[in-house]
């Protein structure tokens, strides 16, 4: 029997799309952002943002918060158009269903026919305390590696955040597992996927039991 983090794909696996008319059928479309080499200053004539959205980010202190702030707010004008923010801190959209996630070096955004939510996150090192705060006692014992952890996390968060809530109370009782395939969450039915890409995990998250396939669309900033 497989491990449940033996089965996640690489970028490699993913199907690549070009297309404009986004999203395809019950498909989950990714925006990917290479934002590693990216300077703030290098977005000074990036289209779509208003000064709003660049006051904005400037608050941020560390330059990759900035540039992270500002090509989120780019993906979002760029194939949502306008956005409110609930109370529990999600963007949303009358018409369209989206979500968006950022790491160093990597921003996201997703397009879906149904409310969906996805998270990216760097692998890096992360400690025992943490990995047993943010986990069931299932989940740790399978986590073998930080890897394992940033599956298992992201997991969660994309659930979260496709729900609505995000991160509200323990996150321990978001479910993770299975990494691919259904699960119930405060009533309802959801459908989860990872991808791998280089040092990154996405993790996609869609409500109802139905699978879906994984769209990668690749956004260079010029």
């Amino acid at each position: 029997m497989k491990k449940p983090f033996e089965e996640i794909p690489t970028l490699k696996g993913a199907r690549i799309v070009q297309r404009k008319i986004l999203p395809i059928g019950n498909a989950v479309t990714i925006i990917v952002v290479d934002t590693s080499k990216t300077k703030f200053a290098d977005l000074a004539t990036l289209p779509l943002v208003n000064d709003e959205d660049r006051a904005q980010a400037d608050r941020f202190v560390q330059e990759k918060d900035k540039v992270a702030h500002l090509l989120s707010a780019y993906l979002k004008r760029k194939y949502v158009g306008h956005w409110t923010v609930t109370d529990s801190g999600k963007p949303v959209s009358q018409d369209k269903f989206f979500n968006a996630s950022h790491c160093d070096g990597c921003v996201v955004i997703a397009l879906a026919s149904c409310e969906v939510g996805v998270d990216v996150e760097n692998i890096r090192s992360v400690d025992e305390e943490l990995k047993r705060y943010v986990s069931t006692d299932e989940e740790y014992k399978a986590i073998k590696s930080d890897r394992d952890f940033f599956c298992i996390w992201t997991a969660k968060e994309s659930l979260a955040k496709a729900d609505g809530d995000g991160l509200d109370g323990a996150v321990k009782d978001i479910p993770a597992l299975p990494l691919i395939g259904r699960k119930e969450f405060r009533g309802e039915k959801y459908f989860s996927k990872q991808i791998e890409t280089g040092n990154n995990i996405i993790s996609v998250t869609k409500k109802g039991e139905e699978p879906f396939d994984i769209l990668i669309k690749k956004e260079k900033i010029k």
